[in-house]
């Protein structure tokens, strides 16, 4: 929402927002240090400390690669969102604003601060179509993730929350489905503009067959990369994990973490973590696997991010 001029509606509708804002970031700041603390009733500091500093630091600079590589891939399919709704913005331009964007997402819910990047292109492109391509770009994550979660269970042979995975992709079915049909609310035409711009990067992507089958297959690419390297991370800490189970459990504990409840996915994304690889390894153990996961893939990026914020600012 624009918060200039001089209105009272405005000026109160600006104080609203800015206030929901920070109720969300603060309640998801104590969520996530609730959390932690019953995960640190099980195991202490000091333990997690001597884990970390006994991490293999050979497989903890392989972990970079795929890391490198998913940066290409998350650049070049934000690239291609974008094309589908006949905007050219350039790779390099494109990889700016990606990385300018991770110190905010570090530290919101959900990676919320993803949609900064419709700020940065409020010159170029019309702020309400960016977000639809940074959501469209959610969707695809979400639905793979979904779906190596589902496979995962099958291949665990574990049904317990099947159910909720399903009703996840069929929620996220009924949304796509809704976007492509478009909407017409009792809303003023002004707002439904702008959920028309806001549907028209996955409208556009689904009326293109093959730019939707080659984001699709760089979306799974993005989430074996990640998994790859969550792998490292394993075998950095010297826990001979099954790849087979890894790939097949790993998702899950990644789709716990992008639930908009904790900062970052810190807290879910841990518990998530040490419930599923309980029979690989101890707490200790796998609370370091998922604090290298924040370290190397939210605070590496948040740390490297700040040039490109700064420059993008100006």
């Amino acid at each position: 929402m624009h918060c200039s001029g001089s209105s009272l509606t405005k000026i109160i509708g600006c104080a609203i927002l800015k206030l929901n804002s920070l109720t969300k970031t603060i309640l998801a700041i104590l969520i996530t240090l609730l959390i932690f603390y019953f995960i640190f009733q099980q195991v202490s500091i000091q333990d997690l400390v001597l884990t970390l500093k006994n991490a293999n630091p050979f497989y903890l600079g392989i972990s970079l690669f795929p890391l490198a590589f998913s940066l290409y891939f998350i650049t070049r399919r934000w690239q291609m969102f974008l094309s589908a709704m006949g905007f050219v913005v350039p790779p390099w331009k494109c990889f700016n604003i990606l990385m300018a964007t991770f110190p905010l997402t570090a530290v919101t819910p959900s990676k919320a601060g993803d949609f900064v990047r419709a700020y940065y292109l409020k010159d170029e492109i019309p702020m309400t179509r960016t977000v639809g391509s940074v959501l469209t770009e959610k969707v695809f994550d979400v639905v793979v993730l979904i779906t190596f979660s589902l496979l995962g269970m099958i291949y665990c042979q574990c049904y317990e929350f099947i159910w909720l995975f399903f009703i996840s992709l069929a929620l996220v079915s009924l949304f796509v489905l809704v976007l492509r049909r478009g909407l017409n609310l009792p809303i003023g035409s002004s707002w439904n503009d702008r959920i028309d711009n806001i549907a028209l990067s996955m409208r556009s992507l689904l009326d293109n067959r093959a730019l939707f089958v080659k984001t699709t297959l760089y979306s799974i690419i993005i989430w074996i990369l990640a998994t790859l390297q969550i792998l490292m991370f394993f075998y950095a800490l010297d826990i001979d994990v099954d790849l087979l189970y890894l790939f097949a459990n790993m998702p899950i504990a990644i789709f716990i973490g992008m639930l908009p409840v904790s900062i970052g996915g810190m807290g879910t994304r841990d518990a998530a973590i040490i419930f599923l690889f309980s029979d690989y390894g101890t707490v200790s153990e796998l609370l370091a696997v998922g604090i290298l996961f924040s370290l190397f893939r939210y605070w590496l990026l948040s740390i490297i991010g700040l040039p490109f914020m700064r420059k993008m600012s100006q």
